[in-house]
Order: C-alpha cells, then sequence, then structure tokens
C-alpha cells in the first residue's frame, strides 16, 4: 500500500521567488522514496531538475562498488554546496562508493568572527569583509553554471545541529535527499526562509524525505550520538590532513597512500585516478573535468 503526500515550498531563483511542488511516494515496508516533480509554471526548470536528480544521486551512492571517495562538506559553506552535484557525478561515472560526512568549519578559525556568540553577519574588520565578499561573489559565478539558486546568508549560520541531524538521514540512506532540500531552500533564500539551527524545521525535512523520525530528539540533542558522531568524523579529517570543505579523502594506487585535498579542483585529479584503476561504469566514461560543469550527463 502506497502512502502519497503533498509539499511545497519556495525557491529563489534569478531574484524571484517560484514555488517547487512534489510528490513523495513511500513503498510499503521497503521505505523507498521515489521523487516526482509537480511542476509550476513559474519553476526554473533547472531547479526541478536537481531535485528530480536527487533520487537518481542517492541509488547512485548506494550502488555497489570497488573503493571509496570519503567527501568532508558545511552545509553552511556555499563553495562545499558547489561541489555537491558535480562530486556525486563520479559515484555514477566509475565504481566508487561515496561517504559524505559532515564537517562544521569554526567562523573564529575562519577569520569571520572573533567569538562563537556573535551571529551578526559582518566580519570583524574590513580586510575580513573583503574576503568575505569575494567568497561569496566566487561562489555565486560558479552557481551559475549549475544553475543553482544562491543567495548570501543574512547572518552567521550555526550548523552543528544540521550536521547532526545529517548522520540521521544518513543512516536512513537519505543523506542526498535531505541536503539537496535543506541546501535549495536555504541557500535560495540566504537562510532567510530555513532556519539551520532550528531542530523544528531540519525534522520537517527529514520527514519530508520520507525519515522514521524515531530518536531523533535523543540522536541530535548536545551529548547525544549525533554529536558524538560528528566529532569523530572531525578528527578523522583532521588526520588526513583536513584544510577545508570540501576535502576528499581517497586511497591512491600510484603512490600507496591514502590522500586528502581540499576544494573542487581536485575533481580531475580523483577522476583521473580512478579511471587508471579502471572503475568506469561504461566505455563513454571520459576523466576529464571543467569548473564550468553544469550538470550531469
Amino acid at each position: 500500500m502506497q502512502t502519497t503526500s503533498i509539499l511545497h515550498f519556495g525557491v529563489l531563483s534569478l531574484g524571484w521567488i517560484s514555488f517547487l511542488f512534489f510528490e513523495k511516494v513511500l513503498f510499503g515496508s521497503l521505505g523507498r522514496l521515489q521523487v516526482r516533480i509537480i511542476m509550476h509554471e513559474n519553476l526554473p526548470d533547472a531547479v526541478a531538475n536537481i531535485m528530480r536528480e536527487s533520487n537518481e544521486w542517492q541509488q547512485a551512492i548506494n550502488a555497489k562498488s570497488e573503493v571509496s571517495l570519503i567527501v568532508y562538506l558545511d552545509m553552511k559553506s556555499p563553495h562545499a554546496y558547489i561541489s555537491v552535484r558535480p562530486t556525486l557525478q563520479i559515484a555514477k561515472d566509475y565504481k566508487v562508493e561515496i561517504d559524505f560526512r559532515p564537517y562544521t568549519l569554526s567562523y573564529i578559525e575562519m577569520g569571520v568572527s572573533k567569538t562563537t556568540k556573535d551571529q551578526k553577519r559582518r566580519p570583524p574588520s574590513p580586510d575580513a569583509d573583503r574576503k568575505a565578499r569575494m567568497f561569496y561573489a566566487a561562489a555565486r559565478e560558479y552557481c551559475k553554471l549549475q544553475q543553482l539558486p544562491l543567495r548570501s546568508p543574512y547572518r552567521l549560520l550555526d550548523a552543528e545541529i544540521a550536521h547532526r541531524a545529517f548522520v540521521f538521514a544518513k543512516r536512513q540512506k537519505l543523506e542526498i535527499h535531505f541536503m539537496m532540500s535543506v541546501c535549495l531552500r536555504g541557500w535560495g533564500s540566504g537562510w532567510r526562509e530555513f532556519e539551520l539551527e532550528s531542530v523544528t524545521q531540519l525534522k520537517d525535512a527529514l520527514a519530508e524525505v520520507g525519515a522514521d523520525l524515531s530518536g531523533f530528539d535523543e540522536f541530535v540533542m548536545d551529548g547525544g550520538e549525533g554529536e558524538q558522531k560528528v566529532s569523530a568524523y572531525k578528527e578523522e579529517a583532521h588526520a588526513s590532513g583536513f584544510v577545508g570543505t570540501p576535502h576528499y579523502v581517497f586511497y591512491d594506487h600510484q603512490s600507496d597512500r591514502t590522500l586528502g585535498l581540499f576544494g573542487r579542483e581536485h575533481l580531475a585529479l580523483i577522476r583521473s585516478n580512478f579511471a587508471t584503476q579502471g572503475l568506469a561504469r561504461n566505455d563513454r566514461v571520459k576523466p576529464d573535468f571543467s569548473h564550468a560543469w553544469s550538470g550531469p550527463s
């Protein structure tokens, strides 16, 4: 017996509001989620396609693979947001399991804030402000290539609770659905339409993608299993030479060692490495990667 529910949310794209409606259908006890887009006449095709992709992406990272690629992301980082889809393309092209892990960046370490309690968006110095503006200006240009919605946040964000919720979704193999749903709403509105620190909104987002919410509150509470897992991920990231997100960790068979690389500019190197190992899923796969990547092949 299938259960159907309709939900909607606003997506800010190219300076105007469109509404995305989609229907989720759960199949029996398997809990396998399929997402069907119900097109609104004003909805940009690109945004609808991104939501439609999430089901395909989730299947790809859960497909049978021979090697793994660990990817550390911070949901409040626009450059991590930009890296998600081209990283997922690797799972479609190669027999590689992608293990997404959350990493909560520190605003103090980044030089964006002098205190963890400062939630004002303005950086603490003119130099930091200049760097922040350039950071988001570059992100917007790359978002345009993928037709991803991106609006600068109106204040500093804390992704710690969201990352615990991500781990909760990951345990149910729903992390891509959850992440794309939250990020499209968040970045599309500059985090005005979605509060990244709101347990209630995060729980709603999980419910929308079909997650079983049993034990969620206990999982994300301070001192709970979610906090412990996120903390463990952070220690493992540091051990691999972590600098920032996205951070990629994989075994390099040529040098016979594990590499940790910061930034999506290394996707070409990573793809080439997997190609030389003979991991391509078919003969049509090419190792080349361009920063002008505009969507899945």
